[in-house]
This record gives C-alpha cells, sequence and structure tokens, in this order.
C-alpha cells in the first residue's frame, strides 16, 4: 500500500471507530522492518516515528524514504511522525522531507508561547497536507531532570482549539516506567478536547488503563522503550554466537517483530496477534 502522506485520515478513522495507532519508535532499518512485518501480519494501521537524536543518526530525508519503500511492500498504511520536535525548524524539515505528522513538544515554552507556535505549526502542517501532535506537558524523558507535570485540561482544549490534530496528554505514563493512567484526569481532558489524544510512554502503561484510555479518544500510543529493550538484548546476548553480521540483522528485525506483536493487538481489536504483558 502507498504510504500515507497525511496522518490525518488515520487519525480521524481511529478517533470515530474508537482503536488507537501504535506509534514505533525506530532509528534503524531493521526496526522498521521488525514493526512493518508485525503490522503486515495483524492487517492493521502502523506509525513509525524517530525522536530528534534518531534523525541525527542518518537524516529526515533517508528515514522517510526507507519508511516510503517499506511501506510499498505492504498492504496495511504505513505513517511516519516526528516524535517530540522541539521546534518551528524541526518541524518544517521533517515536512519537507516527508513526514506524514510531527510533534511540537512545547515544555521548555511558557503556555502563551505554546499556543502561538500551534498556530503557527497548524498552518504549516496543514498546508504541507500533514498532521500536527502538540503538547506543554512533561513526560519524563530518560536522561532528561524534568519533572512529571499533569496535563491541565484547560491548556489541552486551548492547544486542540489553536490547531493541534492531536493533543499529547501527562496523565501518569513515563518513557520507560511500568505506570498506571490518572483516569480520571484523563476523562477530564477528553471532556475539555472533544478530540484526538496521544499517550507517551506506552511500553509501561497497564493494559487495563490502555483499553480504557481508547474509549477516552486517544488514538496514538508511543512504544519506544520495549523496543530498545529488544533490540539491547539481542546484541547483548544473541550477537557474540552468530555467525555473520546479516544473522544479526535478521535477529533485530525478528525481536522487534515479536515485541511489537502484543500491542498491535491490545491497542487495535482488529489485529490477529498475542498477549501482552508489563
Amino acid at each position: 500500500m502507498p504510504y500515507v502522506t497525511d496522518a490525518r485520515p488515520l487519525i480521524q478513522a481511529a478517533y470515530r471507530e474508537g482503536y488507537a495507532l501504535p506509534a514505533f519508535n525506530f532509528c534503524s532499518l531493521e526496526m522498521a522492518k521488525g514493526c512493518v512485518q508485525a503490522a503486515e501480519k495483524a492487517g492493521v494501521p502502523v506509525i513509525l516515528q524517530t525522536y530528534p537524536a534518531d534523525i541525527e543518526q542518518a537524516s529526515a530525508h533517508v528515514l522517510a524514504q526507507t519508511v516510503r519503500a517499506l511501506a510499498d511492500e505492504v498492504s496495511v498504511p504505513v505513517a511516519l511522525h516526528l516524535d517530540h520536535g522541539r521546534g518551528l525548524e524541526m518541524a518544517v524539515g521533517c515536512l519537507r522531507a516527508g513526514y506524514s505528522s510531527v510533534m511540537f513538544d512545547g515544555q521548555d515554552y511558557a503556555f502563551p508561547e505554546v499556543l502561538d507556535l500551534t498556530t503557527r505549526l497548524a498552518e504549516i502542517a496543514h498546508a504541507a497536507g500533514a498532521s500536527l501532535e502538540v503538547s506543554a506537558e512533561s513526560f519524563g524523558i530518560p536522561g532528561q531532570q524534568n519533572e512529571l507535570e499533569a496535563t491541565d485540561p484547560d491548556h489541552a482544549r486551548g492547544l486542540r482549539e489553536a490547531g493541534a490534530d492531536m493533543v499529547a496528554c501527562a496523565v501518569g505514563s513515563e518513557h520507560g516506567q511500568s505506570s498506571r493512567l490518572d483516569l480520571g484526569l484523563l476523562r477530564a481532558v477528553a471532556d475539555a478536547v472533544q478530540g484526538p489524544l496521544v499517550l507517551h510512554g506506552g511500553s509501561g502503561i497497564h493494559p487495563d488503563d490502555v483499553r480504557t484510555a481508547l474509549s477516552c479518544g486517544v488514538v496514538k500510543v508511543n512504544i519506544g522503550s520495549a523496543l530498545y529493550r529488544a533490540v539491547r538484548k539481542v546484541w547483548s546476548d544473541e550477537t557474540p554466537g552468530l555467525t555473520s553480521h546479516r544473522a544479526g540483522y535478521a535477529a533485530v528485525r525478528a525481536a522487534v517483530e515479536r515485541t511489537t506483536a502484543p500491542y498491535l493487538e491490545l491497542l487495535n481489536p482488529r489485529a490477529r496477534v498475542g498477549e501482552v504483558t508489563t
């Protein structure tokens, strides 16, 4: 199926039908292919996404072309998203490279500035035929000395009104950690926004909370740490016994595919694979 150039129809379908799109972070061909293969077997759409640090490993252009080529080989929709973009320049660079969606992470800005930048970025993203995700809260990113901040429902409403297609909400999940959601707060945010929401730190959110979140308008759940752990385990446990570098690449692809499959089923009832645990 052709690469999804504009993620908005995928987002709207997920919101309308009550499921979520898994957004898997990747930084190599092996990781991307493992994710796409799992989505193809499950028969459901998927989002691949890159951190700014992942883009530094290649370039936005190279990563976008890689995902486009992989999408050509499967029958399910595949989109590409910038995760935790920190400003106008980075978002524009990814849109020029052909990303289907970009995120503006506004945690380093005062909220009035976030609203102003959201309006500007929404105009740019929509003119480019792409979607925009925005957050003004911290999600406890590994390696950064930031504190978790719960989403203010009024702030979330403001972001939506400023043009964000998706609002990322901090309601208890944290990157790289097992977590339970504040479901009362999530419902309050959903009532305020009346539109698509995003959860970060999806690797460790309790499955019961994820299922409830789907009824609150969550359309995208980010999953990165689980994949990174799977790749590192291959490097540490399997690589010494492999006979070639190609066998190592194949082992990484297989590990990523196994890891992503249960999340596909959890987030989308139409998927056809495993049971997720935390």
